[in-house]
């Protein structure tokens, strides 16, 4: 098989590419063009219902049976949804002796205001198969959860990353924890890119703010470049995976280093059409003007490239937060229509 972009990117650079919510078609054609990893979301479920019912139905339909609480069987569904991924991954984990071919699994996002929840989810999820790695919301609660897992050797994606002070804080609990246990699993940390964008957008038009698209698009990319240099700088152990892509430019514009981003497969699809070249970008500079647009309008965007601008109270109500969890949210509810739609016509209902 000829060298695709993303085998390219990673061999050139060291970046690698990893799929989101995919299809089971997705799967195989993210694998066949490079995928080194694989990441699902709360929304994982309602996407496929949207996109894919004729995959989610069957397992919905399976799950039915293993409760009669319909968010026990949301959560069974979603192990099921993930376990099938990794199976997939399972020969990439193995290949790399346990450091690539990892898959995500993140719980219910109802609950995710609570530690204890957070933590017994993220160990029901890492025993769906050995590469499923939990995914920790970058929160309070979640950050709590996140000490035990990565003291008990479990390899953990920490997500809704939207600040320097965010990432300052879990990888600095990364060094405490392991300094005291000598264990060192796999640790990722994302900043999401897109969604940062998606979220300044609604807040332009909610206050009539005069700012292109195209800047908004970029304070992602911005974000994740000073994540870059900031764990360059500190020598933080931690791998960046850059999430929430909603442009190409949310992969390509983070090009370079040892890192990892997850776009979509009809992105991924577009980039492997493009005919570009391996070209490392995260280490560019933002346009000043653009910059100095973004951070007079937003406010929000200043607190997040501020490594002192969110204490960790503050982490849950940020607003580029609250704005990725509405969708989880949003997702999750889809796949509890679903469950009883399907319990009413089985004549099975809870």
């Amino acid at each position: 098989m000829s060298e695709t972009y993303f085998d390219r990117v990673r061999s050139m650079t060291g970046t690698r590419f990893w799929v989101n919510n995919p299809t089971m078609e997705e799967i195989d054609l993210a694998l066949a063009n490079g995928a080194m990893g694989c990441t699902t979301n709360p929304a994982y479920g309602g996407n496929l219902a949207r996109r894919a019912p004729g995959e989610i139905l069957p397992v919905v339909r399976a799950c039915l049976a293993s409760s009669e609480d319909d968010h026990v069987v949301a959560d069974l569904v979603q192990q099921r949804l993930v376990g099938r991924i990794a199976r997939r991954f399972l020969p990439v984990y193995e290949r790399s002796g346990g450091q690539e071919g990892f898959v995500s699994i993140q719980g219910a996002p109802e609950l995710d205001t609570d530690g204890q929840v957070i933590l017994h989810e993220a160990q029901v999820g890492r025993g769906v198969a050995p590469n499923v790695a939990p995914k920790i919301p970058a929160t309070a609660p979640g950050l709590a959860a996140f000490e035990q897992l990565v003291a008990d050797g479990t390899p953990v994606i920490v997500t809704e990353v939207f600040s320097l002070a965010q990432l300052i804080e879990v990888c600095e609990r990364w060094r405490t924890i392991t300094g005291r246990t000598g264990i060192r699993p796999p640790f990722f940390a994302s900043p999401i890119t897109g969604i940062l964008g998606d979220h300044l957008k609604k807040v332009a038009s909610r206050d009539g703010l005069d700012i292109s698209v195209e800047a908004m698009e970029m304070a992602g990319v911005l974000l994740s470049r000073r994540c870059f240099a900031l764990i360059r700088e500190r020598e933080y152990p931690v791998t960046l995976l850059f999430g929430g892509a909603r442009i190409r430019l949310d992969f390509t514009g983070l090009v370079g280093g040892s890192m990892a981003a997850t776009i979509n497969w009809s992105t991924a699809d577009e980039l492997l059409r493009s005919g570009l070249a391996a070209v490392a970008t995260i280490e560019d500079p933002v346009e000043p003007a653009l910059e100095r647009a973004l951070l007079d309008a937003f406010p929000e965007l200043r607190a997040a490239l501020d490594p002192a601008g969110l204490d960790v109270g503050d982490f849950a109500a940020f607003g580029p937060v609250q704005h990725f969890r509405d969708a989880f949210r949003s997702g999750w509810n889809a796949v509890l229509e679903m469950i009883a739609a399907e319990r009413r016509a089985s004549g099975t209902q809870a």
